[in-house]
């Protein structure tokens, strides 16, 4: 690609599922200088594309200098890379950013992201710095996660380690957590703990020390197709789209509706209470306007949001037979369509 006056600082902000990624990007654009233009390059396990979705409903792309673009599910480097090419370049070319963050799926290996930004075609246009990877402290006893390559790997790779939902964790969580990172050999790893994803903005600026090899072992999906990104027109006679995607171990299903449905936001916040599953992000039109749904570890958060051009939902979980209604019980939510 076309090389750039001066290269782009990039990060990737990784962590495994739910452990506040997007949280920790909205609070960094909250400080981005004003003179500035940043880039953010989303990238989802699910098919559906929701975190962009969140980000622009809580006013991210509304602020000047502020860029969001999403790649299809799963894994940003599968087929040699190019999903990830093509949203970067175009990313690039569109916003000509002073900062670039990427944030992979909490399911991707993020060293195949590291290599890819590593590339000869991105020499002089891209300047890596420190991949910073939050880590829930609270997870360490829970062997679904200390045993998961992905994991392991999320930690391997970093620059910084955060322990973020510090709030929520005792000093056992920490104590069990600096345990497990020097059993990985990463006692001398730069290690900071915060709350509510509150990174500090300086920590972007540090270089990135980490090696990047040029061994790529590529993870699957169960599928490749187009994000479904806001503003779709082609819906079903139906009114409504379904992807699903696996891999890593977990299952996914999400689902766009027509802005035409309008939700009952009772009725949802009673279904999503009930829900049995790993992971829970949604954006619903309702009567009252926007809101946005959250559940991780079996509790579900929900606040209100500027707006939303479309409703959607993603499930992820590792038994697909836990919202096997979920559907009917969607729609049965709906008060206008």
């Amino acid at each position: 690609m076309k090389q750039v006056k001066r290269a782009i600082p990039v990060n990737v902000i990784t962590g495994f599922l739910g452990v506040g990624k997007t949280t920790a990007i909205r609070h960094l654009l909250d400080m981005k200088p004003r003179s500035e233009k940043w880039a953010v390059l989303v990238n989802e396990f699910g098919e559906i594309g929701l975190d962009a979705s969140l980000l622009a409903g809580q006013g991210a792309e509304k602020e000047e200098g502020v860029f969001i673009r999403e790649v299809p599910g799963g894994c940003m480097c599968c087929a040699s890379g190019v999903p990830m090419q093509i949203a970067l370049n175009q990313l690039i070319t569109r916003s000509q950013p002073d900062r670039l963050i990427i944030e992979p799926t909490g399911l991707g290996h993020p060293l195949e992201v590291l290599n890819a930004l590593s590339h000869s075609s991105y020499q002089g246009v891209l300047d890596v710095k420190a991949t910073l990877t939050l880590v829930d402290a609270r997870k360490v006893s829970d062997t679904r996660y200390t045993e998961h390559e992905t994991f392991k790997q999320q930690l391997q790779i970093a620059d910084i380690i955060i322990s973020n939902k510090n709030d929520l964790s005792d000093s056992d969580d920490l104590a069990n957590l600096n345990r497990y990172l020097k059993s990985l050999n990463l006692g001398d790893v730069p290690f900071y703990s915060i709350s509510q994803g509150r990174i500090n903005l300086d920590w972007l600026m540090l270089a990135s020390r980490t090696a990047v090899s040029t061994n790529k072992s590529h993870h699957h999906h169960s599928q490749e197709s187009e994000v479904l990104t806001q503003g779709i027109t082609d819906f079903p006679v139906e009114g409504f789209i379904r992807k699903d995607n696996s891999g890593e171990g977990y299952k996914s299903s999400g689902w766009v509706f027509e802005p035409r449905f309008i939700f009952d936001r009772t009725k949802l916040l009673i279904l999503f209470s009930g829900l049995d599953v790993e992971r829970l992000k949604g954006i619903f039109m309702t009567k009252q306007g926007g809101i946005s749904f959250n559940q991780i570890d079996g509790s579900l958060s929900y606040f209100d949001v500027d707006e939303t051009l479309d409703s959607r939902i993603e499930v992820i979980g590792q038994h697909a037979q836990a919202w096997q209604d979920l559907e009917e019980q969607i729609l049965q939510a709906v008060i206008e369509s």
